[in-house]
């Protein structure tokens, strides 16, 4: 009988230790509320975290074009309790978080990524950095392949092969677009931006990146020209892009 007792108690202790593990994985950090969950191919699932003070509506509302006191009830909070940083997490089918990222800005978002060739499903990660003035921020998307490299960014592989993560930005002046190669094998990434080149106020350059999918890795290719783009302007064609 004391045996039994026991092993009833121990027994007890594992199903109580049990459902502490699970109630806190499946709890969200302090201050913070499930913003998205997309679910991945491999049974897990991406999972965006806000600042519970930023609404779906006010996400939506503000993406792209900034968050500003005008956008809450009680605006002077922000100036002794700032917004919290969004984070992403990888959540286990288990509902255990496997990793979990601060992104350094209030929003973010993540989508399966439309690319076609692949080996396998890549998704897309947007911070959205946009600051309330000027023309060269906006948000900036990164690629995740969670069921190799959990949260690590995909990274591409430069003329000086050196390695660095793959970033696109989508801003006043900069833009991407996902493009199919007329002559077949994986889609690829076409990013166009412009900066100042000079001291004149016209002294522009407009530069062409192709990302491409070339033997397991990602490669890029630029070319420039003197010239001015931005968002105004239609995307430039195929032909535009090395």
């Amino acid at each position: 009988m004391q045996r039994s007792k026991h092993w009833g108690i121990a027994a007890l202790f594992v199903t109580l230790t049990a459902a502490s593990a699970m109630t806190w994985a499946a709890a969200l950090p302090a201050g913070y509320r499930l913003a998205q969950t997309l679910a991945t191919e491999q049974g897990s699932q991406l999972q965006i975290l806000e600042d519970q003070r930023i609404s779906a509506q006010m996400h939506k509302d503000s993406w792209g074009s900034g968050l500003d006191e005008d956008s809450f009830d009680e605006p002077g909070d922000l100036v002794d309790n700032p917004l919290l940083e969004a984070q992403v997490r990888l959540v286990s089918a288990a509902d255990q978080v496997i990793a979990q990222q601060d992104l350094g800005y209030p929003l973010a978002e993540v989508s399966e990524a439309p690319l076609k060739g692949l080996p396998e499903p890549v998704y897309f990660l947007s911070i959205d950095m946009t600051a309330p003035m000027g023309t060269y921020s906006g948000p900036a998307t990164q690629m995740l392949l969670p069921a190799k490299q959990q949260l690590t960014p995909l990274s591409f592989t430069g003329a000086d092969g050196k390695s660095q993560p793959l970033t696109l930005a989508h801003t006043g002046k900069a833009d991407w677009q996902v493009a199919t190669p007329a002559n077949g094998g994986p889609d690829e990434l076409l990013q166009v931006s412009s900066f100042m080149d000079g001291d004149g106020e016209d002294d522009f350059t407009t530069r062409y990146q192709t990302y491409r999918y070339v033997d397991g890795q990602w490669q890029v290719a630029s070319s420039q020209k003197k010239g001015y783009w931005d968002m105004e302007d239609e995307f430039p064609s195929r032909e535009a892009f090395p």
